[in-house]
């Protein structure tokens, strides 16, 4: 049996250990997430659990766990010797009274997952397939492991798991010392170690009984609940799933208290535990609208509304090109003299980051080619690569045989075929082959408008700030990410694409903000960028997320004028693979609408940039991207 570092010998965490006791004081908190940056002990501490409750082993779930080995599938020894279809259990079933261990779960594959956490919330697995259909009840305790460096939960995923709990990286030189003297120790001679702390895992042990055999008889006083509601509440808490976890938490650390009420203190801590990966941003209230005190009118100006002058023809008012509609102006040279002088460069700070939501279509799709791997879109895969997700009768890989589909399929046959000194008799009409699934990667090229109108209201410190958010997100998913903007006369590629977007967001804190609008030339560049050359790969999807406002004001070949040029080019490439996605940075009313037209000649998916990093809108601008819908 492979040792286990004992829970008493790790070092701080004092308020994961705490949450941890919590989860194995009450049956009633059935799963508990740890994250954590890597090396900041989020194994050792699941895996320690084991050391503090005897009786209960903990069965690690592989990170490519098939259903048949996590719901259980056909019992084949009873299948060859008697001909009869029986279940045989799988992990789910194993795992009762026990602890089940996943680690890196935001690795796992989602229906895994959908069906773990749908086990373990209502305790009874369900099987029903090749001609099974099986039931049974099964109770343990989920100790689930990630690290959001390597890619976040769904909020609906995160919101299954009862508790929630975040390791810190130790910074203080004593602690750091301790933790390497117990793990030289550990690596030498784990038995010493053990014996070291033997007292202490036996007190922790008798604590955790005591609090099992008290826990029935622990109650919440009524002005406590309260609390408990008003919490959820102001945190944005969905559901009321967050409050029945931070109420069972409260009794647990009751409980292991040695008291039979809830205390004030109990519901601080459990709060901590149970709400904070469900707490939602709640959106501030839109600030006042100042009144305008306007001046009184003077006898002067009350006769120039009654009477108004005519128009000075020699002398025509200059107006702003981006707020005309569409006219010839840009063909003549005379009018463009009576622009306005265009803005100084400015160099604007990065915005806030934020928490992105799937602005790209990462559903499922067959594919027939070979594509090269990432973390974002899920595709059947045409050849041997790829986790084995289920079978299917033979088609084109006919060499990818489902070992363990084909020998279920043979099994029930065996008492009356002929086996010719063979264990098992597998008949053609018995094979199955594989149906593999993996995640592919994306190359996204980000357009950036940094042209003299998003220096208004300064939108650019937002645009940064999403740029770096959608440049983490790629960076997560394993994509390959570029960046381009265009001002002034043309356009400029800041980063060829690339899986390391620091550079990109190095070269973002000196992105000057000023000049004109070429919008149509940076759409061309972008374009050719990834349909020419070296980034025009077909083994990868190929995005260009555009952020601006629509406006245009600089012409790219003919004398059209801009709109009308660049209403031709985004109909032409709207016709190739590429998937554009509109980020809408205007701000402001009148609202023009430009980027949205823009979207529409794309084909593209269209996002208001308050919508893209607003969380609350997350749910439903999901379902349109799932649905296949290009624009809202």
């Amino acid at each position: 049996m492979t040792p286990r570092f004992p829970f008493s010998a790790i070092t701080g965490q004092q308020q994961a250990k705490k949450a941890l006791l919590c989860a194995l004081a009450s049956d009633e908190i059935r799963s508990i997430l740890i994250t954590g940056n890597c090396g900041t002990g989020k194994s050792v501490l699941a895996r320690s659990l084991e050391t503090i409750v005897p009786g209960k082993r903990l069965l690690n779930l592989p990170l490519n766990v098939t259903n048949d080995r996590l719901l259980g599938s056909i019992d084949m020894d009873a299948a060859v010797s008697t001909g009869v279809i029986r279940h045989s259990p799988g992990i789910l079933e194993q795992a009762n009274r026990h602890i089940l261990y996943a680690d890196d779960i935001n690795l796992m594959d989602e229906g895994a997952v959908t069906s773990l956490l749908n086990t373990a919330e209502t305790g009874e697995v369900i099987c029903e397939r090749e001609s099974i259909s099986h039931r049974a009840r099964t109770q343990f305790l989920l100790v689930a492991t990630m690290n959001p460096a390597e890619g976040e939960l769904s909020p609906a995923q995160m919101d299954r798991f009862d508790l929630c709990i975040g390791l810190d990286s130790i910074g203080e030189e004593e602690m750091r010392g301790a933790i390497i003297r117990n793990q030289l120790v550990f690596e030498r001679e784990p038995e010493t170690l053990s014996r070291h702390y033997g007292e202490q895992e036996s007190a922790l042990t008798k604590t955790v009984a005591a609090a099992r055999d008290r826990l029935p008889y622990v109650s919440i006083p009524e002005g406590h609940a309260g609390l408990i509601a008003s919490v959820c509440l102001e945190l944005g808490v969905a559901g009321q799933r967050g409050d029945l976890a931070a109420a069972r938490a409260a009794k647990a650390l009751a409980a292991l208290d040695s008291r039979d009420s809830v205390e004030f203190d109990d519901i601080k801590l459990a709060t901590l535990f149970a709400l904070e990966h469900r707490r939602r941003e709640i959106p501030d209230a839109p600030p006042p609208v100042p009144p305008q005190n306007k001046p009184p009118k003077q006898d002067n100006e009350r006769e120039q509304e009654k009477n108004p002058p005519e128009p000075d023809q020699s002398n025509p008012p200059q107006e702003d090109p981006d707020t005309q509609p569409e006219t010839n102006q840009e063909r003549d040279p005379e009018k463009k003299k009576n622009l306005p002088p265009p803005l100084r460069d400015q160099i604007f700070a990065i915005g806030s980051p934020f928490e992105v939501i799937r602005y790209l279509n990462e559903s499922s799709q067959k594919t027939t080619r070979k594509q090269k791997s990432g973390r974002r879109t899920r595709v059947i895969s045409s050849d041997a690569s790829g986790h084995y997700r289920s079978f299917r009768f033979p088609g084109k890989n006919r060499h990818d045989i489902a070992i363990d589909a084909t020998l279920r399929a043979a099994a029930p046959y065996q008492c009356s075929r002929e086996k010719h000194g063979l264990a098992i008799s597998v008949r053609k009409t018995d094979l199955r082959e594989k149906v593999r699934e993996k995640k592919t990667a994306h190359t996204i090229l980000f357009l950036v408008d940094a042209s003299g109108s998003m220096g208004a209201r300064k939108r650019m410190v937002a645009v940064k700030g999403a740029i770096v958010s959608l440049l983490t997100d790629a960076y997560q998913k394993r994509d390959r990410v570029g960046m381009m903007v265009f001002r002034g006369s043309g356009s400029r590629l800041l980063l060829p694409p690339t899986k390391s977007p620091d550079l990109a967001i190095q070269l973002l804190q000196a992105l000057p903000t000023g000049g004109m609008t070429p919008l149509t030339q940076g759409l061309a560049d972008a374009f050719e960028l990834l349909t020419r050359g070296r980034f025009a790969s077909s083994d990868e999807n190929r995005s260009i997320v555009i952020l601006s406002d629509g406006r245009v004001n600089v012409s790219w070949k003919d004398t059209r004028s801009p709109y009308e040029e660049l209403r031709d080019l985004a109909r032409n490439v709207s016709e190739s693979d590429i998937r554009f996605v509109v980020v809408d940075t205007e701000e402001g009313f009148p609202r023009l609408g430009r980027a949205r037209a823009l979207a529409g000649d794309l084909g593209a998916t269209y996002f208001r940039l308050e919508a893209l990093c607003s969380r609350h809108l997350a749910g439903a601008v999901q379902g349109v991207v799932y649905q296949g819908g290009r624009t809202s």
